[in-house]
């Protein structure tokens, strides 16, 4: 006998119920903090030993002092960076994602990099041929 599962039960999904309630959060965190201008609501799925289901963090795209803060610390220790930049960018939700090692190291890391990821552009090329 098969059964169905609704994207809502399905373990390792979101649903529109918590996709709502996220977007809702989101919206009131940009609400509460005028200067709060991108906000990465981030998703990691629990298992066995965690006390959830689901754990949501939100993170602010990080301004040039945490931003050069992380470079920094790249250079002795990727993954101590990555956690400065999870606690310097967290504005909201379940603190366990950034203080947790294995919701850190196993979730919230892989996922963190997307709130620094480069935007597209492109050098336009003004110089003429032969000179």
């Amino acid at each position: 006998m098969e059964e169905n599962i609704q994207l809502e039960d399905a373990p390792n999904e979101i649903g529109q119920k918590l996709q709502k309630e996220i977007e809702k959060t989101v919206a009131e965190l940009k609400e509460k903090d005028p200067l709060l201008k991108r906000v990465f609501p981030i998703v990691v799925f629990g298992n066995d030993e965690d006390g959830k289901d689901k754990y949501i963090g939100y993170f602010r795209q990080p301004g040039f002092t945490v931003f050069s803060k992380y470079l920094s610390a790249t250079q002795a220790n990727q993954a101590v960076a990555m956690r400065t930049l999870a606690k310097d960018c967290f504005v909201d939700g379940d603190k366990e994602l950034v203080d947790d090692d294995s919701l850190f190291l196993f979730g919230l890391m892989g996922q963190l990099g997307k709130i620094i990821e480069i935007r597209q552009g492109k050098l336009v090329n003004l110089s003429k041929p032969g000179k």
